[in-house]
């Protein structure tokens, strides 16, 4: 038996790490704390979990008694963890990156570039771009997901100019009545896009803004009275003052989701999670165009740059928020995440196919038994552990005494 390979025969659990970024739920709000079984530090926002082998934040994992970052053990042995062919297609790279993401308040107004525009990114701004590669990614929910994401129906943004008049100041008379008066989708298409990429040109601007976000919050009716879009509009406003980003919630779909459903955003889509807890994967990048609803560099011309404008409500997959079984396809040549809930005796013979495996647990514990030098071994992973199989390990079992919910991530 090979050597190196037998090393990699079995699972790993990934010691992973937790970002704290501004927006991430604190205190007795701070899922992330709850869901990995670690006590919350008071005050800290607990935003993402990632896991993965992203340099920027690379799971761990114990090789030999010592642990070892997981970019650098497939920079080792990248054949073992990822197989021939995974290896082949990504260099010798983990293809995606899964997190757990908490948002107590909103992300900023944000999309993803595409392969062609990431590389451009990157070579002109590798500090604010750290990855060449793009960002398709999902996002699962686990509780609940309330997002604004890729633009709404042409009519629909008519309408939101129409109640909220002050946007002729930021944008001017001549593109307001061609949104209003353009005679047919094309033309009212292109007049939006017009309209946006003119409001979004003003976010430094900041007397103009104030002026007529401050107006837009005085005309609005009682808080009883108010749309969801109005209220998000104003709790937004208490954390970010008038910032040109509040405005795109005008624009966008408004988007909840339910436990087990999602949405798949591929690059251009504009979005911005306001609040949930969720299971979201993505290509293994770090790139992301920023314009609005955040204190990290904000970059207007290119978003406005790779702005995919497709004025139609927002796909969810999963809609009937199927609990086992669930296939979330996508686009994505990177990652394949599927969804299980399983009853108490479940038992199940899993393999691969020579492809590495992430397993993440949401509910309950999994045992999971191989063959390790001729004997069975097993281990147990509850709640808010993440495994990896690698690609070396052909074959193993999964079982649960009691009801179990977990994810799963391959390359498709």
């Amino acid at each position: 038996m090979n050597t190196a390979n037998s090393r990699f025969r079995k699972p790993f659990k990934l010691l992973n790490r937790i970002q704290h970024y501004d927006w991430g739920t604190k205190n007795e709000d701070a899922f992330i704390p709850r869901f990995t079984g670690i006590p919350a530090v008071p005050d800290r926002p607990y935003a993402e979990l990632w896991i993965g082998a992203h340099p920027g934040a690379s799971s761990e994992i114990i090789v030999d008694g010592e642990v070892t970052p997981l970019n650098k053990v497939i920079d080792e042995a990248p054949v073992e963890i990822l197989g021939e062919e995974v290896a082949r297609r990504f260099g010798n790279r983990l293809p995606f990156l899964l997190k757990i993401l908490s948002a107590g308040r909103a992300l900023s107004i944000q999309a993803h570039p595409d392969r062609v525009q990431a590389r451009r990114l990157h070579a002109a701004d590798p500090a604010h771009y750290p990855d060449d590669n793009h960002k398709p990614e999902i996002a699962i929910a686990l509780d609940s997901l309330t997002a604004i994401a890729g633009f709404r129906p042409l009519e629909e943004i008519a309408d939101a100019v129409r109640r909220y008049p002050e946007l002729q100041e930021i944008a001017g008379t001549d593109i307001v009545r061609r949104v209003l008066a353009g005679d047919g989708e094309p033309a009212t298409g292109a007049a939006v896009k017009e309209l946006y990429a003119a409001i979004m040109r003003r976010a430094g601007d900041a007397a103009v803004l104030s002026s007529v976000i401050g107006r837009i919050i005085d005309r609005l009716p009682a808080a009883a009275a108010r749309s969801e879009e109005e209220r998000i509009f104003v709790e937004q406003h208490a954390v970010y003052g008038a910032d040109v980003g509040l405005l795109s919630i005008f624009f966008f779909n408004l988007v909840h989701l339910k436990p087990r459903q999602a949405i798949f955003t591929e690059a251009g889509v504009p979005h911005a999670y306001i609040r949930g807890n969720i299971v979201e994967c993505m290509a293994n990048s770090d790139n992301v165009v920023r314009a609005g609803l955040t204190g990290k560099f904000k970059d207007v011309p290119s978003l406005l740059d790779i702005l995919q404008y497709r004025f139609a409500p927002y796909p969810i997959l999963n809609r009937e928020a199927k609990t086992d079984g669930v296939v979330y396809r996508t686009a994505a040549e990177e990652f394949e995440i599927r969804g299980y809930r399983k009853s108490a005796g479940f038992d199940e013979r899993l393999s691969a196919g020579g492809k590495p495996v992430v397993v993440l647990v949401t509910l309950g514990a999994l045992d999971v038994r191989w063959d390790e030098g001729g004997s069975g071994t097993t281990k147990a992973f509850r709640k808010g552990d993440a495994f990896l199989v690698p690609a070396a390990l052909p074959a193993w079992r999964m079982s649960a005494g009691d009801e179990v919910e977990f994810y799963t991530v391959s390359v498709p």
